[in-house]
């Protein structure tokens, strides 16, 4: 059996190897662009040099584990997330990929994270949590003792002939409730909402705004409390959509992604998010999308009033370093 080394990862000698690999692991069920796998693993705002690394067989990357640890505005130690981890198919099965695993836990241990997450949602990710089309990621998982907190899911919906369903926004219960696009002007209120209500969402919603995407964000406004929900339409040609989405080999060009949404917990329960998510994706359909994709929910039944599908399925699972 040939020994294995494991090394700090460097993009100059080892991207195109390990994209390589990326191809010749997953790319039969998860094809991406060179460039998207550059942008989830290298060009993240939380990137630091010493967060992935590559196992080595002689001189061949026969594996690769990425992990990213960024702060949460108002938290105090970051979020560790061992966003990828694969071993080519010929190496499988002789400890590799178990002892990339412990190593990218010892990074994101020295990054200060308390708790790691198996996937991740930072700024720039590729899988929520494990898919479940990978069948042998799980087990590979449970077998290096991490254990299932729940499941997640990716939606998708074709727009082509979407219209909301008779309804929705007449169901708010809240009364004197709007739901409208954003102004320049609801720059100040909109952050402060996310950072006091939201503040995984805080740095997104900055970026929107900072670029001019005020009128891509759907607010809903009750006259005495302010703001008391949010959303955003990131349709292709959305000037502050800094790139493609990640999945377009698998699901076309024109895919436009609901981005994140929340209600103020007082105001919950009383139709306004679904209102939100309605307007959203008619924004998604009027500005060029022709499918609409909901990334990283549980709420499946919720979505699917609207006519939204389960596309893929996710383990979910956190451990201590």
């Amino acid at each position: 059996m040939h020994t294995f080394t494991i090394r700090p990862y460097n993009p100059q000698d080892d991207e195109q190897r390990v994209y390589a690999l990326w191809q010749r692991t997953l790319g039969h069920l998860w094809p991406l662009s060179r460039a998207a796998f550059h942008r989830v693993t290298l060009a993240s705002d939380v990137y630091q040099s010493s967060d992935h690394l590559v196992a080595l067989v002689g001189h061949e990357v026969v594996g690769f584990a990425g992990t990213q640890a960024w702060l949460v505005p108002g938290e105090r130690t970051p979020r560790g997330e061992l966003m990828l981890t694969m071993v080519d198919p010929a190496h499988q099965r002789r400890g590799i990929g178990r002892a990339l695993l412990e190593c990218a836990l010892a990074v994101l241990k020295v990054r200060g994270a308390e708790e790691v997450q198996v996937g991740g949602g930072g700024l720039t990710y590729f899988w929520p949590g494990v898919p479940v089309n990978l069948p042998a990621a799980w087990p590979f998982f449970q077998a290096c003792g991490w254990t299932e907190a729940e499941r997640s899911f990716d939606l998708v919906m074709d727009l082509r002939d979407y219209t909301t369903p008779p309804g929705i926004c007449e169901r708010i219960r809240l009364p004197d409730v709007t739901i409208a696009t954003g102004t320049p002007e609801d720059g100040p209120a909109l952050l402060a909402f996310e950072a006091q209500h939201f503040p995984i969402w805080y740095h997104f919603y900055q970026e929107v705004m900072g670029q001019g995407g005020h009128a891509d964000v759907v607010l809903a406004r009750h006259p005495d409390h302010g703001i008391v929900g949010a959303s955003c339409a990131g349709h292709p040609h959305a000037a502050w959509r800094r790139h493609d989405f990640v999945w377009e080999q698998l699901l076309g060009q024109n895919v436009g992604e609901l981005g994140p949404l929340g209600v103020l917990e007082a105001a919950r329960e009383n139709g306004i998010g679904l209102a939100l998510a309605a307007r959203v994706t008619e924004l998604l359909r009027e500005r060029g999308a022709e499918t609409s994709y909901v990334g990283w929910t549980w709420l499946v039944d919720w979505y699917g009033r609207l006519g939204y599908q389960v596309w893929r399925e996710y383990v979910m699972s956190w451990k201590r370093p």
